[in-house]
């Protein structure tokens, strides 16, 4: 949403005639259609689409002053500073259009709003995103065939995928194959943790960033295909397979950023970024295919009493192949950067809290009674501290600021129509930091999400359950959260039960892009316990 590119003025009159903006008038004639699940009083009653407040644009340019570099009011900020900006200046539903390939939104930042948009989304959630990975799976049609996974596709085609995969990620026992695979992970982490750590300082290097994505990357793997791809390898080479797909990763939700969000004519013709970012993908379909395809070779040599159901991708092939693949494609591609977010995020606030971390500590010491202890299924249903810390460092280092929709009818929220065919965003990373909806709401207080806080004013029972979604709500939410919370828990309640964190430099620093990450080096002390 950052407009930084100085031809943006010229590029305007051009862009406005192209397909990627919507007309202004498409509101008025939205507004003459019966909405549904909206009673037509209702829709009367509210107040006009037109009259949304946001940032006023100007005829034929738009708003592409505002985000124009040093003269542009918001020319030189964050997204998350942009999205702040609005809400202060606006209220609590703010509408932000005229810029050029940019589809129009609304913005919400009230939890009761954001209940009733999921409550009206329908079986088949709307999120109009990912548009240049579609064209690229579209021009791959030899791999793909017509299969282009969750993110990108729409309506009853994502549907019929979901479906196919819903029950072997939502169930909660889908993990339990996996727990002893990502504890051994995990225990290979921490043994490399400590021949990362300076001898002298005991504190990880600037580099420790990316040896968290090699543990994230080999974590999805070994869930993926229950085999061991090598990330945590001691002085693993820069031109590596699993370190060109960490790369890759960051680079292409970097480039996504710059193509969907900043202003780009990728949809007119193929642009440099849009070149570079399907080479990216060319490399990041290259090594999964041959991953898969070694876990297919793999699982063909086993006998026949051997074949279970270690490996996400064995019972994905039950579906259909075409499924397993292009799911597990999406697996790789969507958990390195959140997951590896999510866990670092979660150590700085431990690194920053001591009192947190040695209650922590406790309950590690109690489940784990030995440093070595594996963690197993039963060890996760006995760690509600640390299922609490996890909740508290999301709602304060969200992997993102917000949930996208487009809406599938006309309907009512926040007093104004909202035509079908609109984005909405629902703005849960900010949501989650107002006072109003949790107390104190700038500081690590995990016993907020104990059910017998003793802290009343702290409790997360009188907060708005709309106010905090880091994995989202309805038929498309995360469908990979049950096996991010694993990593994460597993990973995290080793930790403490082997070191004492300390963090002894400036706060926490987050780029936020169409993700959140962390930009901070993680330089954080650990101390053998």
């Amino acid at each position: 949403m950052i407009l930084k590119n100085s031809t943006l003025v010229r590029l305007t009159l051009r862009f406005s005639r192209s397909e990627t903006t919507v007309p202004t008038r498409c509101a008025i004639t939205a507004s003459t259609v019966q909405p549904q699940g909206t009673s037509d009083a209702t829709w009367k009653a509210a107040k006009s689409y037109e009259s949304i407040p946001g940032p006023k644009p100007l005829p034929v340019l738009g708003n592409v002053l505002r985000f124009l570099p040093v003269i542009g009011e918001f020319g030189n900020i964050s997204a998350v500073d942009l999205i702040k900006q609005l809400r202060q200046m606006y209220g609590d539903v703010v509408k932000l259009e005229g810029i050029p390939g940019r589809r129009r939104c609304v913005f919400f930042f009230n939890p009761e709003d954001a209940e009733k948009i999921y409550r009206t989304e329908g079986s088949w959630p709307s999120r109009i995103t990912a548009g240049p990975l579609k064209l690229y799976r579209q021009r791959k049609e030899g791999v793909f065939k017509g299969e282009y996974g969750l993110l990108p596709s729409q309506g009853e085609k994502w549907h019929q995928f979901r479906v196919k995969v819903n029950q072997h990620f939502m169930q909660p026992r889908t993990i339990l194959p996996h727990v002893g695979p990502i504890d051994q992970v995990a225990t290979d982490f921490i043994e490399k943790i400590r021949s990362l750590r300076d001898p002298e300082s005991l504190e990880m290097p600037a580099s420790f960033n990316n040896e968290i994505n090699k543990w994230a990357l080999e974590s999805i793997c070994m869930i993926a295909f229950d085999h061991r791809v090598g990330c945590l390898e001691p002085n693993l080479a820069k031109d590596s397979e699993p370190q060109i797909f960490i790369n890759n990763v960051n680079d292409m939700f970097e480039l996504m950023y710059k193509i969907e969000i900043l202003p780009s004519l990728w949809k007119l013709y193929d642009t440099r970024n849009l070149k570079k970012l399907f080479n990216i993908l060319d490399n990041m379909t290259r090594i999964t295919s041959k991953y898969v395809n070694q876990s297919k070779q793999r699982l063909a040599e086993k006998q026949v009493e051997d074949v279970g159901d270690r490996s996400m991708l064995e019972r994905l092939i039950s579906v259909d192949e075409q499924t397993s693949t292009v799911m597990i494609m999406d697996m790789l591609m969507a958990g390195v950067d959140t997951t590896s977010t999510a866990v670092s995020g979660a150590m700085w606030y431990i690194a920053t809290n001591p009192k947190a971390q040695e209650k922590l500590r406790e309950e590690a010491t109690h489940v784990l009674p030995k440093k070595t202890s594996p963690v197993t299924a039963d060890t996760l249903n006995n760690v509600p501290y640390l299922k609490a810390v996890i909740k508290e460092s999301l709602r304060l280092a969200p992997v993102a600021m917000g949930v996208l929709r487009t809406t599938n009818s006309d309907v009512v929220i926040g007093g104004y129509r909202i035509p079908k065919g609109n984005d909405v965003v629902i703005c849960h990373g900010l949501m989650s930091l107002d006072p109003e909806n949790f107390p104190d709401s700038m500081r690590f207080i995990p016993e907020r999400w104990l059910r017998e806080s003793s802290n009343s004013m702290h409790c997360t029972k009188n907060a708005h359950p709309f106010a905090y979604m880091p994995f989202g709500f309805g038929p498309r939410s995360c469908i990979g959260r049950r096996f991010a919370q694993l990593e994460m828990e597993t990973l995290l309640i080793k930790l403490v039960r082997n070191f004492r964190l300390e963090w002894h430099y400036g706060p926490l620093e987050i780029k936020s892009r169409l993700l959140n990450n962390i930009s901070t080096p993680l330089k954080i002390k650990l101390i053998d316990i």
